[in-house]
C-alpha cells in the first residue's frame, strides 16, 4: 500500500487507487480550507469564551453532550456545509451527475476521561463497510485544527483485504437508524451497536496527519480507528463520503474481506448535481428488499 499526495491522476484512476487500498492526501482543493474556516467559526461561537481545543477543561461531559447534540445536526444540514462539500467533490474532478454524497459529519474526540460516547464516540478498529456502507464508498476526512499522533486517526494497511474477527454481524443499518434517535443522550455508556474488531493490535499501525486545509481520502473498506486521545487537546474533524454511480450499478468497488452486517446505507447518498437519490427498484435489485418496519433513512426528530 502507498500514500499518494496530490497524484497526477484522473478521477477514474483516483477511485481505483482507493479501491485498491491506497491512501490519498489532497492539498490543493480550495474549498477544503473554506470548510475548515467555516467549522472553526462555528466551534468558536459554540464554546465561547473558551478555545475549542481546550473547551473540555471547562465544560463537564453532560453539558458538552447538551451543546454538541443540537449543534451537530445544524452543521450537518446547513446549506453552507453542503455547498462546500459539493465544491470539494467537483474540484477533485468527480462529475457531479455521476457522484452521490452524504452529509458532512463533524466529529469530536476529547481526551481520555472526558466525553467519549454518543455524539463524541471514539471509534475502535473498524471498517465503514461493517456499518452497512457500500463497498464503493470513498471517505474524505479533514482536520479542523492541527492533529497529532496522539489524537488523530490510524490505519492497519496490512489487513485491507484480510479478515479480522469482528462483531459486524450484530449490526443492522435499519435498526441502527432507530437507535440514533437517542445518540445525544449517551454520556457515560454507549447505547448503539458499534461494530469493531476483537482485540486487534496491529504490528504496523499508520497514523495519518493531514494538515488543516488538506483532505485524506480512503476506502470505506479500510481497517482504521480513532487514536485514543492522550494529547490533552480536543480533536475536531469533518468527514463525508461519496459513491460513483456507474461503479455502484456495475458492482465495482473495494473488496469485502469480513463484512457480516445487514441493511444498506446507500439510500443516504444524494446526487451532487440535483440531490436525487438512487431509485428504490435499483437499490432492491442490488441490496435486497428491506423489512416492512425498517427505517430506511435516518430522520432526526423535529425540534
Amino acid at each position: 500500500m502507498a500514500v499518494y499526495v496530490d497524484p497526477p491522476a484522473s478521477a477514474e484512476e483516483i477511485r481505483q487507487k482507493l479501491y485498491d487500498g491506497h491512501l490519498l492526501v489532497m492539498t490543493q482543493l480550495p474549498s477544503v480550507a473554506k470548510l475548515v474556516e467555516y467549522a472553526r467559526e462555528q466551534l468558536t461561537e459554540l464554546f465561547a469564551p473558551h478555545d475549542p481545543e481546550h473547551a473540555h477543561e471547562f465544560i463537564e461531559p453532560e453539558e458538552m453532550a447538551r451543546l454538541l447534540g443540537p449543534w451537530k445536526p445544524r452543521f450537518i444540514h446547513s446549506d453552507r456545509s453542503k455547498a462546500l462539500v459539493r465544491s470539494i467533490i467537483e474540484e477533485i474532478g468527480f462529475k457531479a451527475s455521476e457522484t452521490h454524497f452524504d452529509v458532512p459529519k463533524p466529529r469530536t474526540s476529547f481526551p481520555v476521561g472526558h466525553l467519549t460516547t454518543g455524539v463524541a464516540f471514539a471509534f475502535p478498529w473498524h471498517r465503514d463497510v461493517w456499518y452497512s456502507a457500500p463497498n464503493q464508498q470513498l471517505n474524505w476526512w479533514l482536520p479542523v485544527f492541527p492533529v497529532r499522533e496522539t489524537n488523530a486517526m490510524s490505519f492497519d494497511l496490512d489487513r485491507f483485504n484480510a479478515p479480522v474477527d469482528n462483531n459486524s454481524g450484530d449490526f443492522d443499518y435499519y435498526r441502527n437508524n432507530i437507535g440514533r434517535l437517542t445518540t445525544a443522550a449517551s454520556v457515560k455508556t454507549e447505547a448503539q451497536v458499534r461494530p469493531g474488531a476483537y482485540e486487534h493490535n496491529p504490528p504496523n499501525e499508520l497514523v495519518a496527519l493531514p494538515a488543516p486545509g488538506q483532505v485524506l481520502m480512503f476506502s470505506g473498506a479500510h481497517l482504521h480507528r480513532s487514536t485514543p486521545n492522550t494529547s490533552g487537546l480536543a480533536r475536531y474533524s469533518i468527514d463525508f463520503r461519496t459513491v460513483h454511480v456507474p461503479d455502484v450499478l456495475a458492482r465495482r468497488g473495494a473488496p469485502l474481506a469480513d463484512t457480516y452486517c445487514t441493511g444498506t446505507a446507500i439510500r443516504d447518498f444524494v446526487n451532487v448535481a440535483d440531490e436525487s437519490r438512487f431509485d428504490e427498484e435499483t437499490v432492491v435489485s442490488i441490496y435486497g428488499a428491506p423489512p416492512a418496519d425498517a427505517m430506511l433513512v435516518f430522520e432526526a426528530p423535529k425540534a
